[in-house]
C-alpha cells in the first residue's frame, strides 16, 4: 500500500531545498527487500504504462509552445541494465548521484528543475520512499506544477503501488 510519507532528513533532497520549492514524498514496500535501487528506478520509469506515456505525449505536446524542452528532445535510455551510474539516463531523467540508500535524478529547464530520489532506510524491511523535489524559476513554472501536480501524484502512486506488486510476483 503506497502511503504519503515524510522524507527522511538524511536524504540528500534536503540539502538541495529551498524556500519555495515543492517537495512530496510516497512509500511502500518492496520485497524482497533487498532489491536493487537501480533495479527498481528503471522499473518505476521504463516500464510506464500507456496511460502514463499518453499523459507524457500530450505534455509535450503543450509545453513545446511554451519554450519548455519535451521528453524527445532529452537524452534518453529505455534499456534496463544491471546497474545505474551517474551520468547516465533512465528514461528521460539523468543520475545525478547514487548511493547504497538513494538514487536521485532529473532534470532541469528555463521553468524549473526536478530532482527525483528513490531511497531505502536501514531498519525499515523493503520501505522504498519515491520523493519529488521541484525548484521552480518563474510564473510558467509555478503554473506548470500547479497543472500537472495530480498527474504527478497519479502517476507516482500507481508506479509504486505497480513496483510492489511487480517484484513480490518475481520472488
Amino acid at each position: 500500500m503506497v502511503e504519503k510519507t515524510k522524507l527522511v532528513e538524511e536524504s540528500a533532497l534536503h540539502g538541495m531545498f529551498k524556500p519555495g520549492d515543492f517537495l512530496d514524498c510516497y512509500s511502500v514496500v518492496i520485497s524482497p527487500p533487498d532489491r536493487p535501487l537501480g533495479e527498481i528506478v528503471q522499473y518505476l520509469l521504463i516500464a510506464m504504462p500507456g496511460w502514463a506515456r499518453m499523459l507524457l505525449r500530450i505534455r509535450d505536446r503543450i509545453v513545446r509552445v511554451f519554450g519548455i524542452k519535451t521528453t524527445r528532445e532529452l537524452p534518453q535510455n529505455n534499456s534496463f541494465r544491471q546497474s545505474v551510474a551517474v551520468g547516465d539516463h533512465v528514461s528521460f531523467m539523468k543520475v545525478w548521484s547514487v548511493s547504497d540508500r538513494e538514487i536521485i535524478l532529473g532534470e532541469d529547464d528555463s521553468h524549473l528543475d526536478f530532482r527525483v530520489a528513490l531511497r531505502r532506510e536501514p531498519g525499515e524491511e523493503g520501505l522504498v520512499s519515491l520523493a519529488t523535489l521541484v525548484h521552480r524559476h518563474n510564473l510558467i513554472g509555478r503554473l506548470y506544477l500547479a497543472l500537472i501536480k495530480p498527474f504527478h501524484i497519479l502517476i507516482v502512486k500507481s508506479r509504486l503501488a505497480a513496483a510492489a506488486r511487480h517484484f513480490e510476483a518475481k520472488v
